[in-house]
């Protein structure tokens, strides 16, 4: 009887490992919720019914504009998201003109200038990831200028989102012009700069350099 006890929990722990998707449910619930008809592993092409004006950018991946929906998070308020990328591996990415109908979605990217979004976003990831984010920053090309992160990734690292915001000390340069939220979700384990794509740190923006006044 122990014998047949155990050679059950095997079964169904294998079972689990080999019919589990390839990307986490919490994930693809938030790609599904701020990017209707958007997939990470699917190919480029299956994407060209929720993303319109889509456009290949050299090294980065495809890019357009996302379809929207009535209140997509769970304060009640509608993120208008600008723009959406759907990221492709570094060996696809590197060639110069890749096939849509080949290439697949390695990450999804989504852009926002929506001043007050940040709450409702991080409020939708909570939501569905009950973890708490680990917090770093990531440093621009231009002198002074930092972004906070924080990343939430699903257990056993199998994916994860993060959201990326312009920081600052204090009030908001006027002109800095818009400040920018990102959204990007990926699968595999979080690998900082790797996965965020940027010059990466676990540090707290605060620790890393104090933008100038």
């Amino acid at each position: 009887m122990l014998l047949g006890v155990a050679l059950a929990i095997v079964f169904f722990n294998v079972y689990g490992f080999f019919s589990r998707p390839s990307v986490p449910m919490p994930v693809a619930a938030v790609v599904g919720q701020f990017a209707p008809g958007v997939e990470i592993g699917a190919r480029v092409t299956e994407a060209r019914h929720g993303v319109a004006a889509m456009n290949y950018v050299p090294h980065l991946g495809y890019v357009g504009v996302p379809q929207s929906k009535d209140q997509n998070t769970p304060t009640g308020r509608t993120v208008n998201f600008s723009q959406v990328r759907l990221l492709l591996d570094q060996g696809t990415r590197s060639q110069a003109s890749p096939d849509p109908a080949k290439a697949r979605v390695d990450a999804v990217e989504l852009v926002t200038a929506d001043a007050a979004a940040t709450d409702d976003i991080t409020a939708a990831i909570a939501s569905v990831i009950r973890r708490p984010p680990r917090e770093g920053c990531l440093r621009t090309p231009d002198a002074g200028r930092l972004r906070q992160v924080h990343v939430w990734t699903t257990p056993n690292d199998r994916g994860g989102i993060a959201v990326i915001n312009d920081f600052f000390i204090g009030s908001p340069s006027l002109d800095h012009g818009p400040y920018m939220t990102n959204v990007l979700a990926f699968v595999g384990k979080f690998e900082g700069g790797r996965t965020l794509r940027g010059n990466y740190t676990d540090a707290n923006c605060t620790e890393v350099e104090a933008p100038p006044s």
